[in-house]
């Protein structure tokens, strides 16, 4: 059974801030995994940061091309 826990409920911005913790977290000591596998894990925090982070690029009149 699936209940809500108190992150599900918490504002947008916890949200981001929590999974921006954990994203950095999960990337401390590369550099004692094997090549494939830190490349793996920099891929994946990539997605999770990008995510997080989305909703601060896309405000109006903001961008790369600003």
């Amino acid at each position: 059974m699936t209940g809500i826990t108190p992150r599900d409920v918490a504002p947008g911005d916890a949200q981001r801030l929590q999974t921006i913790a954990e994203t950095m977290a999960g990337v401390e000591d590369l550099e004692e995994l094997p090549v494939d596998e830190a490349i793996s894990r920099l891929e994946a925090a990539h997605r999770a940061l990008a995510g997080a982070l989305k909703p601060e690029t896309e405000r109006p009149g903001g961008g790369a091309g600003q």
